[in-house]
Order: structure tokens, then sequence, then C-alpha cells
């Protein structure tokens, strides 16, 4: 055996979840990190091996020879190594905080802030229940959740981001647009979840232009969505919006670091508060759990330095 070090177990867990989603957006929601953070664990793989592992088009990733001889060998070795922390842990005194969150919010807010939490919290282990479904607060169930909603009666509710609803492109697609109908000029991007955050191109097109004059082009709204191009995940569709491949509508507080790095930009000056927003629940008796107090207390510490 070489003396080089091996790579870290995160880079590892990054590959199988490429490899078993076929994406490097599905990958970035599974594990709960960024695309781009997948994209740079792969490489650092890659670079470390010195060979390709997956062939990259617009259908996703599949593995190359290479990487198919190494995926069952290192999924294997995770799973037997998880199972024997997690008896090891079992068998002493642990604090854990169980938190449910929608695939949007871990990829698009939550991933890239949790490595603060983390370092901050090495004692607290932290469970993610990345889905849609309502969450149920059970005895030995979930402590926290983070829910785009109000909240069902004798459930506590913090409101966490006030969010609006606006259009973006790539800014090379936004220098593009003429002065006038510029929501003609490039195809809508809607992804399969966006039924659930509330976001729907037909409400926010007629709320934004209200009556159409007759001296505009006819624009069919519903024809344009029934044609947009369907994406699987949040994380895919925007990075084909990044890519110039047309429109996005999205709420702020996921695209805020796109904006800010100049990869997305608000495209149209229509603009309008989202109808629901992203609230943090949580039973009454919670709180008494001290890791859940913990992750709340920095979750709105977190939201505050965003704000």
């Amino acid at each position: 055996m070489g003396k080089r070090p091996l790579p870290p177990l995160s880079v590892l867990r990054a590959f199988c979840a490429i490899a078993e989603t076929g994406g490097f957006g599905r990958a970035a929601e599974r594990i709960g990190q960024t695309q781009t953070a997948v994209s740079h664990q792969l490489a650092q793989l890659e670079g470390w091996i010195g060979g390709r592992l997956f062939d990259r088009g617009r259908h996703g990733a599949r593995l190359t020879s290479l990487g198919a001889r190494l995926h069952p060998a290192i999924a294997e070795t995770i799973s037997k190594l998880e199972v024997a922390l997690h008896e090891a842990r079992a068998s002493v005194s642990v604090q854990t905080v169980s938190v449910s969150v929608s695939p949007e919010f871990s990829s698009q807010w939550l991933a890239s802030r949790l490595p603060d939490f983390c370092q901050r919290h090495p004692e607290v282990e932290l469970k993610m229940a990345v889905g849609y479904q309502r969450p149920v607060f059970q005895p030995g169930g979930l402590d926290l959740a983070i829910w785009l909603g109000r909240a069902e009666t004798g459930l506590v509710q913090e409101e966490l981001l006030m969010d609006e609803e606006f259009v973006v492109s790539s800014p090379a697609l936004s220098k593009q647009l003429p002065p006038r109908h510029a929501i003609m000029a490039a195809p809508l991007l809607r992804y399969a979840g966006m039924r659930h955050t509330t976001l729907d191109w037909q409400r926010w097109y007629e709320q934004v232009t209200g009556a159409s004059s007759e001296a505009d082009p006819p624009f069919d709204i519903a024809q344009a969505v029934a044609s947009s191009r369907l994406f699987e995940t949040c994380a895919d569709m925007l990075e084909a919006c990044r890519q110039g491949q047309g429109f996005a509508l999205v709420r702020s507080s996921l695209v805020a670091d796109d904006i800010a790095e100049g990869k997305l930009v608000r495209c149209f000056v229509e603009v309008q508060p989202a109808a629901v927003s992203y609230n943090l629940l949580y039973l009454p008796n919670a709180l008494l759990n001290p890791s859940a107090a913990l992750f709340r207390s920095w979750l709105l510490s977190q939201v505050r330095s965003s704000a």
C-alpha cells in the first residue's frame, strides 16, 4: 500500500451519490451539498486516481469503465463503515437533532452554511430528512422542520425568510433581451418540485402584467408553460439557467448567492411578494432537547446575517 493519504470520506460519498443518481444536481440534493461542491469533490477524486470516472453529457453523468469497477467497492466499504460507526455511537450517549427540510432549501440555502454548525458543535449528530412530505412530529422523531407554509395547530412557528418572487436568467441572456416583450425571447424553465413551492409561471405572469393591450403581440402563457422544459430538481433547473438556456421563476432566498456572485441576474423589473414564507416549526417542548435548541439558535443567526 502506498503512503499517499486516501481521499476524504466526503469525496467518496460524493462519487457514490453521482453514480447512484446519475447527475450532479441530484447528487448534491441527496447529500445536502451544493452542486459546485460535488463537482470539486469529484475533480479531487479523479485527480487522486489519475483517470476519468464519469462521462458527462446532456443526459447526466455515466460511469466510465474505470468508475464502474470502482463504485461497488467504495459503496460497500462506506456502508460497512457507516454501520460500524453508528453501532459504536449507539453504545454511548449521543446528542442528536433531527431536522426536516425541502430539497430546494437544503441545496440552495442550507448546504453551504451547515459546515459552520458542524464546526461549532462537533458533539451534535445532525439528522436531515430532505423531502416534500409535511413534517410529522412524534416522540423519537423530528425535532425541527423548515417548512414552506404555516404551522398546524399545536406547533410553534417562527418565520425565517420573507421571500420575493421574480425571474432570473444568465447575465449573457439578459443582455440580449429586447426592450419589449422580452418574456417571449427565451424558454421558460421549470422543475418537478415547483408546485410544492407555490411558484407558478402563469400566476406570476398574470399578476405582474394585468390585462394586455390589444397592440401587444399575443403571448399564450399557458402554452409557454406547457412547452417549457421540465427538470428533475431545482439545482438542475438553476444550472440550466446559469448556462443561458432560459428564464427561471425563483424565490429570492434561494438565489441570493447566485445573484451576489453574478451567476444569475434579475432580468425583469417585475417582482412580487411570495405567497408563503419559510418557517421553523416544532413542538412546544422540542427545545428541551439541548441539541435542538442549539440548532435553532444557530439557524436564526444565519438568517439574520443573510438578511
